[in-house]
C-alpha cells in the first residue's frame, strides 16, 4: 500500500474542511462571529492567523461607546456578558481598508442601535471602504426585514442578518428576509436577560446598570441546534450556526442540523483561539475516520436521518453484550430498576424497562440500542 507523508495528509485534511461561502472560498467552517475577540484590528489579525475560516466584526456602532466594568463573567462554563463596546465606524472604516482582501471578514453593524435608514448608510460607508460581505443584527425582525429591504437596492455586496434567539413566526419572518433579497443567515444571539449573583456579597457579577447579561457558551447548544434545524429547513441560503459550539462533537452537530458555517464565541474567548485548530482537526479526523470527502456532506444530515427513522412508544432498551464493558454506569442511572449485572455484561429487563433513554446517555461506548 501507497503510505502518503504527513504533508499529503495534510493537503487531504485541508480539502475535506474547505467550504464556499458567499463567492469566498474558505479553508475551514468554523468562524469567529461577533464579540470581544474581533473587536480591533490586532484582534482580527491574530485571529486570522489561528486557523480561522471566517471572521465576523465586533457589531459596528456610529461612535465608539465603553461598557461598564464588569462586563463579562464566566459562568459555570458558560458566559454572562453585558458588551456593547466599540471602536466607532469611522476607526471601523480605516481598519477595512487596510485589512482589504488579507482577511476573510464579514462586517457586521449593531443594527440594533440605529434606524434602518441609517443602518444602510453605514452599510453604504463601510463598503466604499473595501467591505465584501455585510451583516445586520437587530432583536426585531420588522426592523431587519425593513433594512434589508432598504439596503438591497444601494449595497451590491452579499447581505446577512443575525437573528436573535426564538425568532417568532419564524418560517414567516424568514421568507420575508429571502424575499427581501438576504443572501446567508446567522443565528442565534445570546439568550436573555439573565442574571448572575455573587453570593458573597449578594452583588451582580455584572457592572450593567440592573447587574443583567445575555448567556452564550455550552449550556445555549440545545436551543441552537433546534434553531438551525427549523431555519435550515425554511430558507435555501448559507446558515451560520452561533451558540454553544465548544468542541469537535459539538461542531459536528452544528453541522449535522443544516449548518454551512459555525460560529464560536465564548469557547475561543474562554479557552484561547487555539481551540480552532483543536476542532479543525477533530473535523478531520471524524471525516477520515467515517469515509466522507468533504464536510458538506454531513451538513443536514440529521434531517435526512430524521425523515427515514421509525419511531414508537413501546420501544425499550437493549445493550450489546460485545460492546458492553460491564462499568456499570447504566444500572446507576436506571430509575426503573430494569439494568441487571451479569458476569461479563449488563442487561436490560424489557419488562421493567420504560425506554426513557437515561442508559444511552451515560454509556461510554455507545452499547445501548432501542427497538
Amino acid at each position: 500500500m501507497l503510505l502518503r507523508s504527513p504533508w499529503q495528509e495534510f493537503l487531504i485534511g485541508v480539502g475535506m474542511l474547505t467550504i464556499d461561502f458567499l463567492g469566498r472560498k474558505l479553508q475551514n467552517p468554523l468562524m469567529l462571529t461577533e464579540g470581544p475577540l474581533s473587536g480591533n484590528e490586532r484582534l482580527i489579525t491574530e485571529a486570522a492567523g489561528a486557523g480561522v475560516g471566517l471572521i465576523f466584526t465586533k457589531g459596528i456602532r456610529l461612535k465608539a461607546i465603553s461598557s461598564p466594568v464588569p462586563y463579562m463573567s464566566i459562568h459555570r462554563g458558560s458566559l454572562m456578558n453585558a458588551d456593547w463596546s466599540c471602536i466607532g465606524i469611522e476607526e471601523w472604516a480605516g481598519i477595512i481598508g487596510r485589512l482589504g482582501d488579507s482577511v476573510p471578514l464579514v462586517v457586521s453593524i449593531a443594527k440594533n442601535y440605529v434606524d434602518p435608514g441609517t443602518a444602510v448608510d453605514m452599510a453604504e460607508t463601510l463598503v466604499r471602504a473595501g467591505a465584501r460581505i455585510i451583516s445586520f443584527v437587530d432583536y426585531d425582525p420588522h426592523q431587519l426585514i425593513e433594512t434589508v429591504k432598504m439596503a438591497r437596492p444601494r449595497i451590491k455586496v452579499p447581505l446577512m442578518v443575525k437573528l436573535p434567539p426564538f425568532l417568532p413566526r419564524l418560517e414567516e419572518n424568514l421568507k420575508a428576509l429571502t424575499s427581501a433579497g438576504i443572501d446567508a443567515i446567522a443565528a442565534m444571539d445570546s439568550i436573555g436577560p439573565g442574571l448572575s449573583i455573587n453570593t458573597i456579597d449578594a452583588s451582580p457579577s455584572l457592572g450593567s446598570l440592573d447587574g443583567s447579561g445575555y448567556l452564550s457558551g455550552k449550556y445555549i447548544l440545545p436551543f441552537t441546534l433546534k434553531y438551525i434545524y427549523d431555519i435550515s429547513g425554511f430558507v435555501d441560503v448559507p446558515v451560520v450556526g452561533v451558540g454553544g459550539v465548544c468542541d469537535t462533537d459539538s461542531a459536528i452537530q452544528m453541522i449535522m442540523a443544516g449548518a454551512t458555517g459555525v460560529g464560536m464565541v465564548t469557547s475561543p474567548l474562554v479557552s484561547g483561539l487555539k481551540k480552532y485548530r483543536t476542532i479543525s482537526d477533530g473535523l478531520t479526523a471524524f471525516l477520515k475516520d467515517r469515509n466522507f470527502d468533504y464536510v458538506d456532506e454531513i451538513r443536514g444530515l440529521t434531517r435526512k436521518i430524521t425523515t427515514k427513522r421509525k419511531i414508537s412508544e413501546k420501544y425499550k432498551a437493549l445493550i450489546d453484550d460485545k460492546t458492553c464493558i460491564n462499568c456499570g454506569a447504566c444500572g446507576k442511572i436506571c430509575y426503573s430498576r430494569a439494568v441487571m449485572a451479569e458476569e461479563e455484561y449488563h442487561r436490560v429487563d424489557r419488562l421493567l424497562c420504560t425506554g426513557c433513554g437515561l442508559c444511552s446517555g451515560v454509556c461510554p461506548e455507545n452499547a445501548v440500542r432501542y427497538c
